[in-house]
């Protein structure tokens, strides 16, 4: 299953942090531009991605960028492509994050290049993947559409689904058997790559109560999945529990 580490409780706010399995291949990429045709231009993997803002990173490497620095390049997704201009808001050995700097036309760009309808067209069905992915035991269904979109679905081992999670930009949804419904924000995420598996560990701030809107973007995503990548039993499991 996927590992609780612990459970940080303060005056202001509660975080939780998890880990769960990383697939290593990513498709939808930063490309920067360089001004000065003398230096390399960097490709980079969207780690996460939202309408604000990006974590992006390379494979190998320290990265040599500044705290406020622009950063201009283009966003592409299999075909799909936005103009983008950040601003580096941390830098952390191979990875930075970037918040966008935004207009009316560029946010309109955005909507369609993180529509429902475009990022179930990329949704990947990793329990069915032909590659030797390290997976726990009992997760049952695992989807993900690069960089924006993570859904974990957990089995018993006898049947029935106990919880899932849903990772969607910046916010995370989760329901658990005998708990119900909980909503939260991504504070952090990050590589916790061993000889033996690939993972990621992230820090959720948990929202004091539901909150609706995460709730209905959960819905709007998972509506659209098709049986080809979730059955329909499954699926209806899922939007039952989110009050749909």
């Amino acid at each position: 299953m996927e590992r609780h580490l612990s459970l940080i409780k303060t005056e202001y706010q509660e975080l939780e942090k998890r880990v769960f399995p990383r697939f290593p291949f990513g498709f939808m990429v930063f490309k920067e531009e360089i001004s000065n045709s003398s230096s390399a231009k960097l490709v980079f993997e969207v780690k996460d991605i939202s309408l604000s803002g990006m974590q992006i990173s390379i494979r190998d490497g320290d990265l040599n960028y500044q705290q406020g620095s622009i950063i201009t390049g283009i966003l592409q997704w299999r075909g799909a492509s936005v103009e983008v201009k950040g601003k580096v808001q941390w830098v952390r050995h191979s990875s930075l994050g970037l918040s966008f700097e935004s207009s009316i036309s560029f946010e309109e760009k955005m909507r369609g290049f993180l529509s429902y309808d475009h990022i179930n067209s990329h949704i990947k069905p990793l329990h069915k993947s032909n590659l030797a992915l390290d997976l726990p035991n009992n997760l049952k269904y695992w989807l993900k559409a690069d960089g924006v979109l993570e859904i974990f679905v957990w089995e018993h081992a006898s049947s029935g689904i106990p919880r899932f999670q849903i990772l969607f930009m910046e916010h995370f949804i989760e329901w658990e058997e005998g708990i119900g419904l909980r909503t939260g924000r991504i504070v952090t995420q990050r590589d916790l790559d061993t000889p033996l598996s690939s993972e990621d560990e992230f820090v959720f701030q948990i929202d004091d109560g539901l909150v609706q809107e995460k709730i209905e973007i959960a819905l709007g995503v998972v509506r659209k999945i098709t049986e080809e990548n979730l059955p329909i039993e499954a699926r209806d499991f899922l939007v039952y529990k989110l009050g749909g």
